[in-house]
């Protein structure tokens, strides 16, 4: 049996994950945000060409395993050959495990999980400009990106903090007002800005000097990846959203990037996944894998309660901030 190491500062890991279809969540850089920001110890298990990377949490919540909390999924490789032996300690430590991965994968043929299509990937391949790309986009999309420059929103990218913090004071409305969700803290944005340095930056629309919308972004070796789009609500029916994909899209253009990584869509999130498809990206399916649900515990109604009500319309926006500051780890 493998023995479990570390993944942050171990090559190997490094070595094995070379040319993954997502390089972000198999990048030494963005475990360590997420060990920095959550306090989570990363291992990995390995045999043959195979490498299987898992977190144990003990929390309030409960004891249970996960491949990898607060990601799309994990593309790391794996044998079918390798698979139960890799897979054999996690099930041995009777507590729930929980696995995201591509729906090609061993687990979903394996009988001691319960497996379920829950989202899809989505990448585009770019071109030599955004115009060669444009007649393959919905005609909607084509026409919100004009409209965003009608409307007179500009985009640019940047690494200031204060636009980092605007970006993340946004992105915490948007979870409030739309999904009535918490949002991860202003502590993960900054970590990314520390881990990723030259390979971090974020497009953001502006309109009259003032944020209305954008994306953060995250350079691998062939992709920039997109994560935490955020938009205003007055702008984004001003194309803001439509228009910061354009201009991250020229982005990988002018750094020589050939993939803008679109990254996960949860089947369930329509609104979403419409989006992404009107940009005709290629897509691939993901699948998440169970041995045991996670029983519920008095912990987790309590944290479900909190959310309800630190994402009231009537609860201030940095009390709603400081809210996720402090319980989005448990939702790992």
């Amino acid at each position: 049996m493998s023995r479990a190491r570390p993944i942050i500062g171990d090559p190997t890991w490094s070595a094995m994950n070379v040319g993954r279809r997502s390089e972000l969540f198999v990048d030494p850089r963005w475990y360590a945000v997420l060990s920095a920001t959550y306090g989570l110890d990363f291992k990995h298990r390995s045999r043959g060409s195979s490498t299987l990377p898992f977190v144990e949490i003990d929390d309030p919540r409960g004891r249970r395993i996960t491949s990898l909390p607060f990601c799309d999924f994990v593309d790391a490789p794996m044998d079918p050959a390798d698979w139960n032996d890799l897979a054999a300690p996690l099930l041995a430590a009777g507590c729930p495990v929980l696995l995201e991965t591509l729906e090609d994968h061993p687990a979903t043929d394996d009988p001691r999980f319960e497996s379920m299509v829950d989202g899809v990937h989505h990448i585009i391949p770019v071109a030599e400009t955004v115009e060669e790309m444009m007649p393959s986009f919905a005609t909607l999309t084509r026409r919100q990106i004009r409209r965003a420059e009608r409307t007179g929103i500009r985009f640019d990218t940047t690494s200031d903090d204060a636009d980092i913090a605007a970006v993340h004071a946004l992105h915490v409305a948007v979870r409030k007002e739309r999904h009535q969700l918490l949002a991860q803290p202003l502590a993960m944005f900054e970590q990314i800005k520390n881990q990723f340095g030259d390979d971090f930056c974020m497009v953001v629309g502006r309109r009259d000097g003032r944020i209305v919308g954008g994306t953060l972004l995250i350079r691998t070796a062939t992709a920039w990846h997109y994560k935490f789009s955020v938009s205003h609500a007055d702008s984004r029916a001003d194309g803001v959203s439509h228009g910061a994909v354009a201009a991250a899209l020229q982005l990988c253009i002018d750094t020589g990037v050939p993939f803008f990584d679109f990254g996960r869509s949860d089947l369930a999130h329509t609104g979403l996944l419409q989006f992404k498809r009107r940009f005709n990206p290629n897509e691939v399916r993901l699948a998440c894998h169970g041995n045991a649900p996670l029983a519920p515990t008095q912990f987790g109604i309590d944290l479900a309660q909190l959310t309800n009500l630190f994402t009231r319309p009537d609860v201030p926006p940095a009390v709603t901030a400081e809210a996720g500051a402090t319980l989005y780890r448990y939702f790992a």
